[in-house]
């Protein structure tokens, strides 16, 4: 009867870690979205891999990186040990001590050297989360216009060169031109004008098709007051005076939703939105969509140039089982997990890993990824500014509430470029980044 009473104890001390591991629950917070719903997609396989139960809280975009997270860092309430951010917050969090550094873990479980860009992840030496998505910036085009043998006449009749992707700014520019129809109901190009973070796509864009940035990198010197930085809001008047008028008040919902329906010929965006753009039973354009990487002054194709938005999983500092969350972490970022979130999610994903691109399940489905795969390779990222206020501050506030203004024609090219110079370095100066 003892030794029967031993061995049942041992038994349940045995099974002790098992029951104390299927108690701890992750949760993961991201904002709702085609990239966010492909790794979420992969919780209930990791969760069952791992031995934890999860949560996944959806929240609106922009809401959710610009206000509900921002807001869970300062009460620090324990609400998510998972965080779903993009690389441009990683200084805002970590000056608000949110997150945990993947040094403190078993950083090589992840192979970040499969991980294109990895770098972009660091800060202050240490790296804060695990790109999920590669998204890059470019102009989206209707092909089934532009490869139009009628169109591809009457382009070259009036601009003397065939009509193609656009490779400069001035080529993009008469594309816009010439689409520009509006008693046809088609508008050379749509933007998200609404008064929030979508605005700046469009601003940043046509900084870098000028060969300048809104603040440089390294030296933070700020180039929006210049003769260039006038050239850029004095495109983006032009653009807006052919633009879709739902421009105004467009988010990413909205923006991204006319240019699906085939209202307009282009959208300057990220090129996640060929996922949307591409699915047949949303869009009237699937399967007659281009994307071309945003055309630089400098570009070469020795040295191609590109502008990278990065998202991925960050480990919260206020979790109650950060070893869990990082396990959880490795698998829900494994190449296994890339290739299920291309392959078995109704939209897919533009995947971060170099395996996941190769991967022959993946490209069965967006042959597209070999090019992006092909096209990484030596690809020189232009970065924004490592400063916390970068994300809170100047794209969070100033960029959106002037640019906003600017669109509705109540200030100049010239007062909106000395506002936001003004601001920014008000910014820069009041957080010790720069003197004077």
């Amino acid at each position: 009867m003892k030794r029967t009473v031993i061995l049942l104890l041992f038994v349940l001390l045995l099974l002790l870690p098992t029951a104390q591991a299927q108690d701890v629950t992750i949760s993961i917070g991201s904002e709702t979205g085609v990239h966010a719903d492909a790794l979420i997609a992969n919780a209930d396989r990791c969760a069952m891999e791992v031995g934890v139960n999860y949560e996944a809280h959806q929240l609106p975009p922009g809401e959710w990186i610009n206000s509900i997270l921002p807001t869970e860092a300062a009460v620090r309430s324990g609400l998510y040990d998972i965080a779903y951010i993009p690389i441009s917050k990683i200084p805002q969090f970590v000056a608000a001590e949110y997150l945990l550094p993947l040094e403190d873990f078993d950083i090589d479980a992840l192979n970040p050297d499969d991980i294109a860009f990895f770098n972009l992840t660091e800060y202050e030496g240490q790296h804060w989360l695990v790109p999920w998505l590669n998204e890059y910036q470019g102009i989206l085009y209707r092909t089934d216009l532009v490869n139009d043998p009628d169109e591809q006449a009457a382009f070259m009749e009036e601009y003397g060169y065939e009509l193609a992707a656009p490779r400069s700014r001035q080529q993009y520019y008469d594309q816009v031109a010439f689409f520009h129809r509006p008693d046809e109901g088609l508008y050379g190009n749509i933007a998200y004008g609404l008064r929030a973070g979508w605005i700046n796509i469009l601003h940043e864009a046509l900084n870098f098709m000028h060969g300048i940035e809104i603040a440089d990198n390294d030296t933070l010197e700020v180039s929006v007051n210049t003769p260039a930085g006038h050239a850029v809001l004095a495109d983006m008047e032009m653009l807006y005076g052919m633009a879709d008028p739902a421009s105004f008040t467009a988010g990413w919902v909205e923006g991204n939703a006319n240019f699906t329906a085939g209202r307009d010929f282009s959208l300057v965006t990220w090129n996640s939105v060929l996922l949307y753009g591409n699915d047949p039973e949303t869009s009237t354009v699937a399967g007659n969509i281009g994307f071309q990487l945003l055309p630089l002054p400098d570009d070469m194709i020795e040295e191609p140039k590109g502008f990278l938005s990065q998202w991925g999983p960050a480990l919260s500092s206020t979790s109650e089982n950060p070893e869990k969350a990082f396990e959880m972490l490795v698998c829900l970022t494994n190449t296994e997990s890339g290739v299920l979130g291309v392959t078995e999610t109704t939209l897919g994903n533009s995947p971060a890993r170099i395996s996941v691109l190769q991967d022959e399940r993946a490209l069965a489905r967006f042959p597209w990824l070999g090019d992006i795969a092909a096209g990484i390779v030596g690809l020189n990222i232009i970065s924004t500014p490592s400063i916390p206020e970068w994300g809170s501050m100047v794209r969070g506030d100033v960029l959106p509430r002037n640019l906003s203004t600017f669109i509705s024609g109540e200030s100049t090219v010239e007062e909106t470029a000395a506002t936001i110079e003004a601001e920014i370095l008000q910014i820069l100066r009041d957080g010790g980044h720069i003197e004077g």
